[in-house]
């Protein structure tokens, strides 16, 4: 994009407000920038009909004779809108039409997607002065002109195809095993080289690195303890860290909050749990994992079960328990990049056990009286643990759950008394209250995805149909505080082994 280009994007954002509507945005902003990006009015459509909804632009028409789909999609909301409350709206669009790229923007962010076997990626979000500097990687992404090499690549690699379809087919006439040619097929050197840039595209894990193993942790329920550890888990594998959880609470919340019945899927199945874990010398890790997919999301999980409960006395009477999960968790460290501990709101047993395994501890919390005062308890436990540690255990963190938006005075008031607990603590830890953009709101659909009828993470709320489509705009909403959280805590966290 030219200079002229550059004045023109900028004539173009001053033409909107933050008082501005939708329409404002689409008529002022979007037509005009494809006209910058070198579509004309018969290479994009608008308020298609798409799943009952309008989708406000589609850019590039698909040719079903040749296999071509839509190019790009574009989603349109006020600026006073949080674009990144919608994602799932234009997710729904992109997979539909099955177009290659979406653009969502309130003409103050821009978030441009892609689509690879219908999961969809967040590639680079600008603001406008960040996409006036980035102009030209913007051009060449989304310009017609990438769009028309796209689409000769696309034609060329299909003749192609159907030029090796055509000479397997004249074979087949003399080799009737030709149904071979629907075997699953290896890597072709094509394929090979995207699952290798694929591999390149997410962050470097040095093969040596140790799990960094947090035990999330407040002896107050009913703080989002382990709503905070699943969505935290989701969001640390959306960032493409490996994860494994571990449900150590009778409970066993964390694992119904993943879809996981302990009865019907562990116990009747013949599975193991973390109580065989514990109790058991011969059952590893490898023995008791469970993975789940939630879309891109994939999470590996010890579950639990309510004999946990029974078996205190027990616990209490086995030498050396409380390095039990330690000692086992050792051989697998290097296969994950962060193992999270969703323990008891107590401090029993399997509470030692688990802070005697973790490298951390990350406290949740909500802004009100009793929540807080617990927070003193769990800071002397940590301390008082320490002392039977042949390393220190940190808190790494106290992360805010259930926040009201619109309860200032409140807040200012219970983060006052959170500093001053941290001030006075008694050996001087280095604690940290986590930043306000980390903080999970008061949102009824966090915790309802939670409960055992649904049972997967905030992310993956949009591919339930039961629910509204204010519904998926909130935990849409919630699960954007999550990747703020998790990237907070990977910032923290990345210099410890």
């Amino acid at each position: 994009m030219t200079a002229e280009n550059d004045s023109n994007l900028t004539r173009i954002f001053n033409g909107i407000s933050r008082s501005s509507n939708e329409s404002d945005v689409e008529q002022k902003v979007i037509v005009p920038m494809l006209s910058i990006l070198g579509y004309s009015s018969e290479d994009w459509q608008s308020q298609l009909v798409v799943l009952q909804s309008k989708l406000d632009f589609l850019v590039g028409q698909p040719d079903t004779v040749l296999t071509k789909p839509a190019y790009l999609v574009i989603e349109v909301k006020a600026p006073s809108k949080k674009i990144s409350h919608s994602v799932w709206q234009i997710n729904k669009y992109i997979r539909r039409t099955g177009a290659v790229l979406g653009l969502l923007t309130n003409g103050y962010e821009f978030r441009i997607l892609y689509n690879h076997n219908d999961k969809i990626t967040t590639l680079v979000e600008y603001s406008q002065v960040m996409l006036i500097d980035k102009k030209r990687i913007f051009y060449k992404i989304l310009s017609k002109k990438t769009y028309l090499s796209f689409n000769e690549s696309l034609y060329r690699n299909q003749q192609n195809i159907r030029l090796q379809f055509l000479n397997l087919i004249s074979k087949a006439v003399e080799q009737e095993n030709m149904f071979g040619l629907f075997d699953k097929p290896k890597n072709t050197p094509v394929q090979q080289e995207q699952v290798t840039q694929k591999k390149e595209m997410l962050p470097e894990i040095k093969k040596d690195k140790k799990a960094m193993i947090i035990t999330v942790f407040n002896n107050k329920g009913g703080v989002g303890k382990t709503t905070t550890t699943i969505n935290l888990a989701a969001a640390l594998n959306k960032l493409g860290r490996r994860v494994l959880l571990i449900d150590i609470d009778p409970q066993a919340n964390l694992t119904m909050g993943l879809g996981i019945d302990p009865l019907e899927d562990v116990e009747q199945q013949g599975k193991k749990d973390i109580s065989y874990l514990l109790t058991e010398p011969r059952t590893t890790v490898e023995d008791t994992v469970i993975h789940k997919q939630f879309d891109d999301v994939e999470l590996d999980i010890i579950p639990s079960h309510i004999r946990l409960s029974e078996m205190e006395a027990m616990l209490i009477m086995t030498p050396d328990i409380d390095r039990v999960l330690a000692k086992k968790l050792k051989k697998y460290q290097d296969q994950y990049d962060y193992i999270l501990i969703d323990p008891p709101p107590s401090f029993g047993k399997a509470n030692t056990i688990s802070l005697m395994a973790s490298t951390g501890i990350l406290i949740p919390t909500h802004l009100s009286p009793y929540p807080i005062r617990a927070l003193e308890y769990v800071i002397n436990r940590t301390i008082a643990l320490d002392q039977s540690r042949d390393e220190s255990l940190p808190i790494l963190g106290i992360a805010v759950s259930m926040y009201d938006r619109n309860a200032n005075k409140n807040t200012a008031n219970m983060a006052q008394k959170i500093h001053d607990i941290i001030a006075n603590n008694p050996q001087n830890k280095t604690i940290e209250l986590f930043p306000q953009k980390t903080w999970i709101p008061r949102l009824n659909i966090v915790s309802n995805v939670a409960d055992e009828d649904k049972g997967y993470p905030l992310c993956y709320a949009e591919f339930d149909n039961r629910l509204t489509a204010k519904d998926k705009e909130s935990a849409q909403d919630a699960f954007s505080c999550y990747i703020e959280l998790a990237k907070h805590l990977i910032s923290i966290t990345k210099n410890q082994d």
